[in-house]
């Protein structure tokens, strides 16, 4: 079944970039996946009054966002469709105008109907990665803003034994089929582990004719989500799989060490699932 990928083109107040946009196209050519591109306008609700209407000219401000918004839009939109067309990839468009508070639900909502989300962690995204995240039920793959080629040949596992970990092997499904060779990642001197699960885990793939060993990865003091990183990255990995994990309590995530480190600062792509 041919799997459909989702790309949100964020307009304000930070844009979607061009590294991006390749990013998404090469790996939807690499997958043979349908990619939706969906262009996320945004309205400003006037709240001006007549003080602040004396100090500045807040129904001015909120036009040139929205008209700033439009125009990233179309532009996005385009330079998308046209890199898809010269890539063969079979390319969608969609468009969404929501109030700019309510961004981050209307993408976790818009990304439900998708196999996988494509976003990129910089500036002011991580509220709308942490909601697709927690909010989509669907999985998503995290980049820097670098460049990258779509093809997907090493995967690393973050591997702790846990039903995070579980569910984002697999949501990996995908990649680890085609991978050359797979990795399970346990760091060993953060917490106790048990390890027959794992094993279990790289046995079945082996089974499926997936080529995976299990790793073992000592952090020495370095943040669990920071070494799960150096040595994908040691391993040549082109994609690191990890569970996020965290709950909701008052509207505000308490984040999982390994997902604050990877919300916070990442090196290369990374499947994140919950």
């Amino acid at each position: 079944m041919k799997r459909h990928i989702f790309l949100p083109l964020l307009t304000y107040p930070d844009a979607t970039s061009e590294f991006m946009i390749s990013n998404a196209v090469a790996l939807a050519h690499h997958m043979r996946a349908t990619l939706t591109v969906c262009a996320v306008g945004i309205s400003v609700p006037d709240v001006s009054n007549a003080l602040s209407s004396l100090i500045i000219d807040a129904a001015q401000m909120a036009r040139d966002a929205e008209a700033l918004s439009r125009k990233r839009a179309s532009v996005l939109t385009q330079r998308a469709v046209d890199e898809a067309q010269s890539a063969s990839v079979d390319v969608r468009t969609r468009e969404i105008t929501v109030e700019e508070p309510f961004v981050v639900d209307a993408l976790a909502e818009a990304s439900r109907a998708y196999d996988l989300v494509l976003l990129e962690l910089a500036g002011l995204s991580r509220p709308i990665v942490e909601a697709v995240l927690f909010g989509s039920g669907r999985p998503l793959i995290l980049y820097p803003p670098a460049p990258f080629g779509g093809r997907i040949d090493h995967v690393a596992i973050a591997w702790d034994g846990s039903r995070a970990a579980a569910r984002a092997a697999h949501d990996a499904s995908a990649f680890l089929e085609q991978a050359s060779k797979v990795y399970l990642l346990s760091v060993i001197d953060e917490k106790p582990i048990t390890y027959e699960t794992g094993d279990y885990l790289v046995e079945n793939l082996l089974k499926s004719g997936v080529m995976a060993e299990a790793t073992r990865v000592r952090a020495r003091g370095e943040p669990v989500g920071e070494a799960l990183q150096s040595k994908a990255f040691e391993l040549r990995a082109d994609l690191l799989v990890m569970g996020g994990f965290g709950h909701s309590r008052l509207r505000e995530f308490v984040l999982g060490g390994a997902t604050q480190a990877v919300l916070t600062n990442i090196t290369l792509p990374v499947l994140l699932s919950h």
